[in-house]
């Protein structure tokens, strides 16, 4: 640890994609993203524009008017995105660029990134976006980013990307002791910088069962072993971290919350969360814990997809009957 490059990671990201609508915040999100990334490496600023069409129904645009708007759309784009690549350069290093035009190529915005992330080869796809209920353009969802995107992705709230550099002291994880929470671990050990804090979380999910002793019994049993098995690896890293076993608070709470109320009373500036169902299932529907922390989250959220190595396994070895759980139960 001692030897690894001051304010990077020990195996951090090398190929990362940074995406917003608009070109806002871009290079301040590509800068947070590169706190996450290696030395070397390599960087591509995306922008995305919608199909005008989309922007205006109730106008019936002809076929002049559309592709006047259209041009003008590009345009704006084009300038946007120079003018994001130009700042992160000089701040950082020089990027790649590339434009993403719905209306061209066809496509919803998340299968556009998500396409774009895979030609690329990209190894991080971190995203500015609006949050639900704000009138989306191109609906640049994280949450349907994140369910198709094979890689992990950060998600940036747009209001987090009006500070000129977002803070990464500290870091929330939470797990529940199966292999894909477990490799969620290790990919927060493995690319935050060795200064971060780090707090390691079990939920004991009392809205479950209201009143079963019995089954809070379980989760506690479980939340110590899984606790348990956090703690060789936190040590291994050397790493500045607690862990702690936290509650829902009554049958009205849920999990999501529990794990984004605690972040907000710790001051986390980072959450790592996993994308795997407890069934082995990846959730891209509304309602599961990635999806609902996505959703409701006000700081960066880095989500871990499963490993593709393992199947539906999140650690290597595992099989897909035993790999089920979610990072967040």
């Amino acid at each position: 640890m001692d030897s690894e490059p001051a304010g990077h990671g020990p195996n951090a990201f090398t190929r990362v994609i940074a995406a917003a609508e608009g070109a806002g915040g871009l290079a301040t999100l590509a800068g947070f993203a590169s706190r996450l990334a290696a030395p070397d490496a390599r960087f591509r600023l995306v922008d995305l524009i919608a199909n005008p069409a989309a922007l205006f129904p109730a106008l019936k645009l002809s076929l002049p008017d559309w592709a006047d708007t259209h041009a003008a759309m590009v345009r704006g784009a084009q300038a946007a995105l120079a003018l994001a690549a130009q700042r992160f350069a000089a701040a950082h290093c020089v990027a790649d660029a590339e434009l993403l035009d719905l209306a061209a190529l066809r496509s919803r915005a998340p299968d556009a990134l998500a396409n774009a992330a895979r030609e690329w080869r990209a190894d991080l796809v971190a995203l500015g976006a609006h949050p639900r209920g704000h009138r989306w353009a191109c609906r640049l969802d994280p949450e349907e980013v994140a369910a198709v995107t094979h890689c992990p992705v950060l998600y940036v709230p747009i209001a987090q990307l009006a500070l000129s550099e977002p803070p990464l002291d500290r870091a929330l994880i939470a797990i529940d002791g199966s292999p894909a929470s477990l490799d969620a671990l290790r990919l927060a050990l493995a690319v935050l910088p060795s200064h971060v804090q780090l707090r390691v979380v079990y939920v004991v999910d009392r809205s479950m069962q209201p009143g079963a002793r019995w089954l809070n019994r379980f989760f506690e049993m479980d939340g110590v072993a899984a606790l348990s098995a956090a703690t060789p690896l936190l040590k291994a890293r050397g790493a500045h971290a607690s862990t702690e076993m936290i509650a829902t608070a009554d049958e009205m709470d849920d999990v999501p919350s529990a794990i984004l109320r605690d972040a907000k009373a710790w001051q986390a500036d980072l959450v790592v969360t996993g994308l795997q169902g407890r069934h082995g299932r990846v959730h891209s529907l509304p309602g599961s814990v990635a999806s609902r922390a996505l959703r409701d989250t006000t700081c960066p959220l880095l989500v871990s997809p499963p490993r593709p190595d393992t199947g539906a396994a999140g650690a290597p070895g595992s099989s897909g009957a035993e790999a089920g759980e979610q990072v967040l139960p």
